[in-house]
């Protein structure tokens, strides 16, 4: 499965006339829904419906994983004429902390930043569910095999809902059919059911739906690539089972005796290994399944098509094609490593990320602010949290301790000949911190002096950003626009390797793509977490594969040695041996996350159910001083931020007016 395909439709449902006021769970009005399957044609409408009650995964302004997970900092004045009105949600939340008069990114009721009300897309599901065998008035003029499919899609859709707010919420309420107009009272009051419960109720409707959906092979590639997938199922699957088990809801303490007014305790008590060792054999099927759909790491051949013109097939270096690889396995449509992709539109998450160079810069009038982006920016942390040159962490590194790289890495110096080939600009003072990366580093983060690949440049003259104020990305013109990295970075992993400005006018030329939920490597990586979990180092799949395997195939990419070799071969004393212990190998693989999946949505969600986030969020958010008039003053090491973050704070509040309607729900805990 490559991608999800929003298509354009006329929606055919009205506004809901009896919303109910506990969960928005109510049906539409009976004869529109008549007419809704009436036919093959209006029923596909209705399909879509639910396909769009998806949330927003590719939109910076609401999209939790994007903004919200302090991995990009944006700043909360840096909105166009500094309007306060303007800044996300997610930002707020992430800088002010959440509350449960009015929470942000209410995707329980669908307000305050939320892109969906997701209890009303499950109820889509429902309608769909119930009006589409034509034994319940279904469609006549369609295909019982047909038919079959888009109950398995919907049944997916629905199962993917759930978890969603799973993972926000805890435990949810299970709404398995459209309640009746009529309703009132306690047959809407409904309870919160246990994690277990939930677990199984999401894992027994991906099994019902694999079974009536199609391999990617079967899809017709010119109506049908976009639609879900057995393999898509596999992975949501797994996804749920690898949170489930996970210590968020794994023997967490501070959730133990959590009960509801029936009295039913809420979280599981114990540490409960069969809940790895069901996620270990349900990331195993889902892999197993994504291969044989064809899936694989992307190792580019083509330099991105003529996005750097002087590079080709001919004379790709090792460097480059490691870089623009790892770009292009996000940033390139229908490439296979993609295995769920959403086809919004990513102009404004690219322009966000893009860089505006010195020249550029020098075509600034006559431009419009709606083309100036630059503020999309990654912390000092998750810069930090890359590895070196020599694949391991550069606290770890022993080169970076004997030299005294790491000591002073907030240092800056010139770039000698090797780092001028492909990293950063000749001549252009630097950070240390910037010299001596993972190739992953280079191609994920843009940084002050930095080669930006792409952009219609030739790799031997290439653009780079300069985010000294009055130059580059940076400061200028911020106060007007607001558009500025915050912290003297930005993710130019996600922008298009062909996307650019025009060289006339500062005027955002953008490459398409379809922004990924989920590739092969995210999976690898959670296959190797749940062998790890389950025995350590040695314990293998259905292939006879362990952890290193899967973590290798995704460092080699990278151009980077095996996990045990780099280890001992580049580790300081302490470290050598890290990979071979349960333990060192999970912060291997949990490093080995940030790395790869960086800035794509995962870390919000993975410092959560992993129970690092207070960790993570007690320290200060720090970056390079944006004001900075020349390379002294910019490389100045700033606090951006001191955010706050308890307990309460893993899992999202239920908003208060929403239980004093429904007395059954209890709030979660701390709020």
């Amino acid at each position: 499965m490559r991608n999800i395909i929003y298509i354009s439709i006329a929606v055919l449902l009205l506004t809901v006339s009896g919303c109910n006021k506990y969960l928005d769970i109510l049906p539409d009005d009976k004869p529109v829904l008549e007419d809704a399957f009436k036919d093959r044609f209006n029923a596909e409408k209705y399909l879509f419906t639910c396909y769009a009650s998806l949330p927003d995964f590719a939109n910076p302004a609401n999209t939790l994983g994007l903004t919200a997970g302090g991995d990009i900092v944006y700043d909360p004045r840096n909105m166009p004429g500094g309007n306060p009105a303007h800044v996300p949600n997610t930002i707020l939340m992430f800088f002010n902390g959440n509350n449960a008069v009015n929470p942000y990114m209410n995707f329980w009721d669908g307000k305050n930043g939320a892109s969906e009300n997701i209890w009303q897309g499950i109820r889509h599901c429902n309608v769909f569910l119930e009006h589409i065998s034509l034994e319940d008035g279904g469609p006549r003029d369609m295909d019982e095999m047909e038919r079959a499919k888009w109950i398995a899609e919907v049944t997916t859709i629905k199962a993917y809902l759930n978890y969603y707010l799973f993972q926000l919420y805890g435990p949810i309420p299970i709404v398995d059919k459209v309640i009746p107009i009529a309703s009132k009272g306690e047959e809407l009051a409904l309870y919160r059911e246990p994690v277990d419960k939930v677990t199984d109720y999401i894992v027994a409707l991906l099994d019902e739906a694999i079974e009536g959906l199609p391999m990617s092979a079967e899809l017709d590639p010119a109506t049908e690539f976009g639609r879900f997938t057995k393999t898509i199922a596999r992975c949501i699957k797994a996804k749920t089972l690898v949170l489930a088990a996970s210590p968020l809801f794994n023997n967490n303490n501070y959730y133990a005796g959590f009960k509801d007014g029936r009295g039913i305790d809420l979280f599981p008590a114990g540490d409960s290994r069969q809940r790895w060792q069901r996620a270990l054999q349900a990331c195993d099927e889902a892999v197993v399944s994504a291969e044989e759909d064809g899936h694989s790491i992307l190792v580019t051949t083509d330099a991105g098509a003529g996005a750097i013109p002087d590079v080709n097939t001919t004379n790709i270096s090792p460097e480059t094609k490691a870089m623009v690889s790892l770009r292009q396995a996000v940033t390139l449509p229908w490439n296979p490593e993609i295995i769920w992709a959403t086809n919004e539109n990513t102009r404004q998450l690219q322009r966000f990320a893009s860089m505006l160079s010195n020249s550029e810069w020098d075509n600034m009038a006559g431009s419009g602010a709606p083309d100036i982006g630059q503020r999309h920016a990654p912390t000092m942390n998750m810069v930090e949290s890359f590895y070196s040159s020599s694949g391991v962490p550069i606290e770890e590194d022993a080169e970076w301790e004997a030299n005294g790289w790491y000591q002073n890495r907030y240092t800056t110096q010139m770039p000698d000949e090797e780092h001028s080939k492909y990293f950063i600009k000749s001549g252009q003072e630097t950070a240390l911190l910037h010299h001596n990366r993972s190739l992953r580093f280079y191609a994920s983060v843009g940084f002050d002096g930095g080669i930006w690949e792409g952009r219609s440049q030739q790799l031997s003259n290439p653009a780079f950003p300069n985010f000294i104020r009055h130059m580059g990305s940076g400061f200028k013109y911020g106060e007007t626009y607001g558009f500025y990295s915050l912290s003297g970075y930005l993710a130019k992993k996600l922008t298009h390797l062909k996307t650019t400005y025009t060289a006339t006018r500062v005027e955002l030329i953008y490459e398409p793509y379809s922004f990924p939920i989920v590739r092969l490597a995210d999976m690898y990586l959670l296959l190797a977490e749940c062998l790890n979990e389950m025995g350590g180092p040695n314990t293998t799949d259905s292939k006879g594969n362990n952890a290193y395997h899967y973590l290798d195939v995704i460092r080699t990419r990278s151009g980077m040695e095996g996990v045990v070799a780099s280890w001992s071969k580049y580790a300081s004393g302490p470290y050598k041996s890290k990979p071979e212990s349960q333990n060192g190998l999970r912060q291997i693989i949990r490093q080995e996350r940030v790395n790869e999946l960086a800035f794509e949505g995962h870390y919000y969600y993975d410092v959560r159910r992993w129970l690092l986030a207070e960790q993570v969020y007690n320290r200060p958010i720090t970056g390079w001083n944006k004001e900075g008039e020349n390379k002294k003053d910019f490389y100045v090491l700033k606090v951006l931020v001191q955010p706050r973050f308890s307990m309460k704070d893993y899992l999202m509040p239920i908003e208060t007016n929403t239980l004093l309607q429904n007395r059954n729900l209890v709030q979660n805990p701390g709020w």
